[in-house]
């Protein structure tokens, strides 16, 4: 029947009919009750009926006591006759007032007990009027009013009256009756729907139960052989297999661990994994760098890293180890896949020691190659015929062209290797932009491309080697400038990104090709490789720009500009925020952090403060909490928008742990409503930074009062 239909579409159908049985259930009860209240409502109406029909009959019989009394004691004179006459006349006001009584409920027997009730004061008023004639001695009188007949047609009144009210009493008992056999059969009929969708839901229920057992079954089995599978890798994997528990015990291991290392599962399991390091760090250094590992993704392992292993006869191996967190919040446990790389090494130190002997003795004669045609181009030994200039210049080309790689491949060496020293120093972003843009114009205009630059007004310093930066930024340049169309522009521009300066190379190319993106910062890298013939180049320029940044603490990337063409970027720490940092708590100035995600509000607001305030510049939630956890602040400046968040809800946190703490909203939005929690509220463009810088600096100043 649920065979066309989908597993989501089986249990939702499973799950509807097994919540509609107490739905019916509780139906079924509900109509029971209207059952018994139907009966029950019946059954008062068939004993009030009754009833008012008995009392009705006592009424007409009371009557025709007083008639049997009053006539016997006017056609004999007998006071005897009374008696019946006067205990008929007493009972009748409370038959009357029992029927009242019943009438209650009953609206149309109300209405005509009126009559009834008109017919019994009549009666009544003649059987007085007769035995008080008989009584005074009228003997005579009474007879002829008896003879009249006027109390005779008022019984046959009365008579005619209570039939007819015992006939609608009859009637409405007959309806009520028949109502009542109707809702039976109707509350029959329903009762037999109720058991019959019951039963069909209930079969229902044990076709899906059925399906869901199979289904877990299949589950069941499937898991079971993907567990056994798993564990055939496991066990199969070339590369060593480690699980840890939450605190870095191995509770695992695959043979290839034996095979690395010499351990069995007995010497392993239970103990630390630092054991299988050569210079291991501390339990707590290990178990905190391993509570910082995450899961594994679409990069890869949660971490990655190379250390060298210890054998059980103590010789020593060079490794990699991949290492992710598996599990959810509970309990946590790690997969470590250690991989032997003393070959990969050994080939890398060979390769490393090749590329350096044979660059090395390239550079002296290309040196003095390159010298040569040089000075042959320059007429050193006299003018040359235009044949023979071409050539040379041809050759002149050629060899700078390989020392240039030559020198390229021996700085990617020495950077990877660790041997090219850095001189960082605290230097200046714009003159490094000017005199790369200077020195780049000449290759620029060989390609009919123009190089400008976008400096802020305000200086921008990092800490840096100006030789290295200037070899990335020019890097990049050049780059910009070979992918550049002849009358393009290519760009300079620097500014913030929260505490990081960034520095920018825009260009207006083709920009970089999807298959590329992924390895364009790899060594040797060509979007295409006729580039090195139409456009020159070695393919190691951003390898290198990127192996600087890093040596920088910095970050380089590239996004797609609009309009077309492509952003390259480089961010580096600002020297200004570690200097900063480092002296806002001995300078005596009051720290203030400032939450914004305009870097060039970050970058005047701060300047306005200068003197009067040392400002803590953040662009993210994130960066808030993190420099808030780390130290005090006099005061904190909020932006409302800093996507993806709010600035204001940073505030109940704000007053949560430091009630005290002056707060002032500083945003471009005209509908921000100061609140208790807010100490001040100034809109961007209508508040001067003049205004701002007082406000803050005033509201400090009472913070301290009242700490003080």
């Amino acid at each position: 029947m649920t065979t066309g239909l989908s597993l989501p579409w089986k249990r939702a159908l499973g799950a509807a009919a097994l919540f509609s049985i107490p739905l019916l259930l509780f139906g079924f009860f509900l109509l029971l009750q209207s059952e018994f209240r139907d009966a029950k409502t019946m059954r008062e109406a068939a004993e009030q009926s009754a009833d008012t029909r008995v009392e009705l009959l006592r009424l007409m019989s009371l009557h025709q006591n007083v008639e049997t009394g009053q006539r016997g004691y006017n056609m004999t004179g007998k006071a005897a006759f009374l008696e019946p006459y006067r205990d008929a006349r007493s009972q009748i006001p409370a038959s009357f007032a029992a029927l009242d009584r019943l009438a209650m409920t009953d609206p149309d027997l109300r209405a005509e007990l009126g009559e009834l009730r008109a017919l019994s004061r009549e009666r009544l008023e003649f059987s007085e009027r007769a035995v008080a004639l008989t009584r005074q001695g009228s003997g005579a009188e009474a007879v002829a009013l008896v003879s009249s007949g006027r109390g005779k047609a008022i019984m046959d009144a009365i008579r005619a009256e209570v039939d007819r009210l015992d006939a609608l009493e009859a009637a409405d008992l007959a309806v009520a009756v028949e109502n009542r056999e109707m809702s039976r059969i109707r509350v029959q009929r329903t009762i037999n729907l109720v058991l019959a969708a019951l039963a069909l839901l209930l079969a229902l229920i044990a076709a899906f139960t059925g399906h869901t057992i199979r289904a877990r079954q299949q589950a069941l089995a499937r898991e079971t052989a993907l567990n056994a599978r798993q564990q055939a890798i496991f066990d199969g994997a070339v590369d060593g297999m480690l699980v840890l528990d939450e605190d870095g015990y191995v509770r695992e291991m695959n043979p290839s661990i034996t095979r690395l290392f010499g351990l069995q599962p007995a010497d392993l399991i239970g103990r630390h994994n630092t054991v299988l390091m050569a210079d291991p760090p501390s339990l707590a250094d290990s178990q905190a760098w391993l509570r910082m590992v995450g899961a594994a993704g679409s990069r890869g392992a949660g971490e990655r890293r190379e250390f060298q292993g210890k054998r059980a006869d103590g010789s020593r191996l060079e490794t990699d180890v991949a290492i992710s967190r598996v599990g959810g919040d509970g309990a946590r446990e790690y997969i470590a896949v250690i991989r032997d790389i003393t070959e990969r090494k050994r080939v890398e130190d060979m390769k490393t020691e090749f590329v350096s002997t044979v660059s090395h003795e390239l550079r002296t004669p290309l040196t003095s190659i390159g010298g040569s045609l040089g000075l042959l181009a320059a007429g050193a030994v006299g003018p040359l015929n235009e044949k023979a200039a071409r050539l040379v210049n041809i050759a002149h080309g050629n060899c700078e062209r390989l020392i240039r790689l030559i020198n390229d491949i021996l700085d990617i060496e020495k950077i990877e290797s660790g041997k090219m020293q850095f001189d960082l120093r605290r230097m200046m972003l714009g003159p490094l932009v000017d005199r790369t843009a200077a020195a780049n114009r000449g290759f620029a205009d060989k390609h009919g491309v123009t190089v400008e630059t976008q400096l802020p007004p305000w200086p921008i310093a990092v800490m840096g080697d100006p030789d290295r930066l200037e070899q990335l930024l020019t890097n990049l340049v050049s780059n910009a400038i070979k992918h550049s169309p002849e009358g393009g522009v290519v760009e300079i521009g620097i500014g913030n990104a929260g505490q990081r300066a960034r520095i920018e190379v825009r260009d207006r190319g083709a920009g970089v090709p999807e298959a590329f993106r992924g390895r364009i910062f790899g060594k040797f890298a060509m979007a295409d490789q006729s580039d090195s013939r139409a456009r020159g180049g070695t393919g190691l320029g951003l390898a290198i720009a990127r192996e600087i940044t890093e040596r920088h603490g910095g970050t380089v990337g590239f996004e797609d500009r609009t309009g077309g063409g492509t952003v390259f970027f480089v961010e580096l720490p600002m020297a200004e925020c570690e200097e900063r940092i480092a002296s806002a708590a001995d300078d005596g100035l009051p720290r203030l952090l400032h939450l914004d995600d305009d870097s060039d509000c970050l970058s005047v607001v701060e300047s306005a403060f200068a003197g009067r305030a040392n400002v803590v510049s953040v662009s993210s939630m994130h960066d808030a909490r993190a420099e808030l956890a780390q130290r005090p602040f006099a005061g904190v400046l909020v932006d409302v928008v800093v996507p993806p968040d709010n600035g204001l809800d940073l505030v109940p946190c704000l007053r949560q742990s430091f009630p005290g703490l002056p707060i002032v909203v500083f945003s471009a939005l005209d509908d921000v409503e100061k609140t208790d929690d807010v100490d001040a509220v100034l809109t961007k463009s209508r508040s001067s930074i003049e205004t701002l810088v007082e406000t803050t600096m005033a509201l400090v100043a009472r913070g301290r009062r009242e700490a003080a």
